[in-house]
């Protein structure tokens, strides 16, 4: 069994799952069977410039409500905290806050 205890609520984490995609999401809890996380988000590559971006993993499901995402521990291939600068663009993009630096005073 998975056991994850690295992070608190409101971290920024990378999940890698056994369908191979690679989410980034904020770590919200977890049980025996789930990983809790809101907005995931997929790491994709621009078609027109090439240039990696990060989508909603769940297009169907309300972006701005901070409902958590239920993914079962059995397709969660690795865990870890995700670099400063994927870190911080998921942050800006997702609640429109700026890294700290980046702001200028």
């Amino acid at each position: 069994m998975l056991v994850i205890s690295n992070y608190k609520k409101g971290d920024t984490v990378s999940i890698k799952l056994s369908t191979g995609e690679e989410l980034v999401a904020r770590f919200d809890s977890t049980d025996a069977d789930a990983i809790k996380v809101v907005k995931p988000c997929v790491i994709t590559l621009n078609p027109q410039n090439g240039q990696a971006m990060l989508i909603p993993w769940l297009m169907s499901i309300d972006t701005a409500s901070s409902d958590p995402v239920q993914i079962h521990k059995t397709h969660v291939i690795a865990t870890n905290k995700p670099n400063k600068g994927l870190g911080d663009a998921y942050m800006q993009s997702t609640t429109g806050i700026a890294p700290a630096s980046s702001l200028q005073l």
